[in-house]
């Protein structure tokens, strides 16, 4: 995951990654983050619904690509990272 958000969304100023945590203390997310690379933002799991996450139904682990709209584009890791490679 780290490589592919490297290569095809760090640098894409028209994409953003939100990380969910199952984490549901602060300091233990941000010190998994920090250990395994992550640098885009992370919501704990039981912030969803104040962070406007809930809406799409989604599980830590899952993937949901969703546009400026709110729309669900895609819930497969595979095809949400093929639509991001176009978006310019």
């Amino acid at each position: 995951m780290l490589e592919t958000y490297q290569g095809k969304i760090a640098a894409n100023p028209e994409v953003a990654m939100i990380h969910v945590s199952c984490d549901e203390v602060e300091a233990d997310a941000l010190k998994w983050a920090r250990e395994v690379g992550f640098t885009w933002p992370t919501v704990l799991y039981p912030d969803l619904e104040r962070a406007g996450l809930s809406r799409y139904d989604a599980w830590p682990g899952e993937v949901r690509l969703v546009d400026s709209e709110g729309k669900v584009l895609s819930k497969d890791l595979n095809k949400a990272f093929a639509t991001i490679s176009g978006v310019r």
